[in-house]
């Protein structure tokens, strides 16, 4: 049986060439980076265990970072710049929101639920599997369909203006 010590002990020792290597990869997120490891590490028992049993602690430290990284990338990714939009200035009102509302009832509850806890709380496939009792599998299918269709009556809102 490991204990929290143990695992922070680990860690520590983990750290410097943690750091070092994130800095390389994620560059200006790099501390954030770490630190979020640590914290989703630090919350589960399982995982722990999972580092303090690995024969190379440092590698499994590592592809955790990237791929926390690569999210962040990824998120980043789907931000969409608007440059001729004074920052604060754009207020959707009532008919933007009523377009979203319509836009979410086209979708079944699950895939409306799903989007909002990926693309608008922010939250991994994972992270929103865990909340809805579901696989991650079944999150991302659920979201790809949602995204499916809002593209599609978008996609026909566009071309009957």
């Amino acid at each position: 049986m490991h204990s929290n010590t143990d695992f922070d002990v680990l860690f520590v020792e983990l750290l410097p060439r943690l750091r070092r290597r994130t800095a390389q990869l994620a560059g200006d997120q790099a501390e954030d980076v770490v630190q979020e490891v640590y914290l989703r590490f630090r919350s589960s028992a399982s995982r722990q265990r999972d580092l303090l049993a690995h024969p190379n602690p440092y590698g499994y430290v590592l592809i955790a970072a990237l791929n926390l990284a690569r999210s962040g990338w990824r998120a980043e990714r789907r931000q969409v710049l608007c440059e001729d939009v004074e920052p604060g200035s754009y207020d959707a009102g009532f008919e933007g929101q009523r377009f979203v509302a319509e836009l979410l009832a086209g979708l079944t509850s699950i895939q409306a639920t799903t989007l909002l806890l990926v693309d608008i709380a922010g939250h991994s496939l994972t992270e929103a599997g865990q909340l809805l009792g579901v696989h991650k599998g079944t999150v991302q299918r659920n979201r790809m369909r949602a995204l499916s269709r809002l593209r599609a009556v978008v996609a026909g809102h566009q071309t009957s203006r």
